[in-house]
């Protein structure tokens, strides 16, 4: 992961003066949906992409139904697709936690 509060996991990772991340929102919406092109065809991105420390998170869709997430580095507009997920079951809500 690229998060560059809580550190990036054992990955190097791009650290930030706490200026904003050059690459925006819909950036990294292009970004995602041109690697989704090349990788799964068909799959598009979800409308509205998750902003972190350091990094977007996206949803990605085939027909409309969430079936996959993946992340774009705010920095470098490099893609991490979560592949260690497995399939997508559905959106938990509420407080967690506990």
């Amino acid at each position: 992961m690229w998060n560059l509060r809580y550190g990036g996991m054992g990955i190097s990772c791009y650290r930030s003066t706490g200026e904003e991340m050059p690459v925006s929102p819909e950036e990294a919406l292009t970004i995602a949906q041109e690697y989704l092109d090349q990788t799964m065809s068909g799959a598009t991105v979800a409308p509205k992409a998750a902003t972190f420390y350091g990094y977007y998170t996206i949803h990605v869709l085939r027909d409309g139904r969430i079936v996959g997430i993946l992340s774009v580095n705010g920095y470098s507009g490099r893609v991490w697709y979560h592949s260690w997920h497995g399939e997508f079951v559905g959106p938990e809500e509420g407080d967690h936690e506990g």
